[in-house]
């Protein structure tokens, strides 16, 4: 695995990787083993894999966790080289040079629901540095995880909006044996708040099932899912979870909760 620190380095790489089909998988590090099942994938579709570490400051609000993500990147490193990873682009752009380039803005139906609503901004950051990144990288193909949904849906818009020419993949969620999404957030949570989080998959597979059940055709359906999604979020509240949404789109329950200050996303279909 050969790692590329600026520009330059990447520019030397293309030369040697543009006669392979290439797939991509942006991060911000502090991988697991949801990052590592991308890279499977990427395997599976594409001759060369490149991977980039880079948090983005674009896509964090003042008062979000930006200096606090966790940041190890000597262990990236060394679970990048136990996978089949070819590059791995690791700059070190600052929040004024990334000021300078095309700044786009997400779309905003998709962009102002759910975490947008919270968030503000933070989309309008992803799509300028995802979109940033495909120009510099030109990947064939590009891998994101389905656990933040609403992100994939945003970037899928922007490469049709922009006739982008890379392909977006999906993958499932990857979870822990309790059923926690995998995230990088986790490592925030004390051994009672993990406990706690557990809580999250269970009841969504819940409210996946009595959803399952309502939807044939009723005029009801609308307020029918919204009483399940409404006395689920009761039952968060009362069991201490901080809720910032549950809500239904795109045939999925998405929630985002905060379990003692840790905010943690995941969604399932129905």
């Amino acid at each position: 695995m050969r790692i590329l620190y600026n520009l330059e380095e990447l520019e030397a790489a293309k030369n040697e990787y543009k006669q392979y089909s290439i797939a991509f998988i942006p991060t911000m590090g502090a991988l697991h083993a949801g990052h590592l099942s991308l890279i499977d994938k990427a395997n599976s579709v594409a001759e060369k894999v490149i991977v980039s570490i880079f948090v983005n400051p674009l896509q964090f609000g003042p008062n979000e966790d930006f200096s606090q993500y966790p940041r190890d990147i000597d262990r990236d490193i060394n679970l990048l080289k136990s996978k089949k990873v070819d590059y791995l682009f690791c700059p070190n752009f600052t929040k004024d040079e990334l000021l300078k380039i095309k700044q786009l803005q997400a779309e905003p139906k998709l962009a102002d629901i759910l975490c947008g609503k919270f968030r503000k901004g933070h989309f309008d950051g992803v799509v300028t540095i995802v979109n940033y990144f495909f120009e510099l990288i030109e990947p064939d193909y590009a891998i994101f995880g389905e656990k933040d949904y609403q992100q994939l849906k945003i970037i899928e818009t922007m490469v049709n909006n922009l006739s982008l020419n890379v392909k977006i993949l999906a993958a499932e969620i990857l979870r822990e044996e309790s059923g926690l999404a995998m995230s990088s957030r986790n490592v925030y949570l004390s051994q009672s708040s993990r406990i706690k989080a557990d809580e999250i998959y269970k009841n969504l597979c819940s409210m996946s099932a009595e959803i399952s059940k309502i939807l044939a055709g009723d005029i009801e359906l609308n307020k029918k899912i919204q009483r399940i999604i409404d006395s689920y979020k009761e039952k968060f509240i009362n069991s201490g979870f901080e809720i910032d949404y549950i809500e239904y789109h795109w045939s999925r329950i998405l929630i985002a909760a905060r379990v003692d200050g840790v905010r943690l996303i995941d969604n399932i279909g129905v």
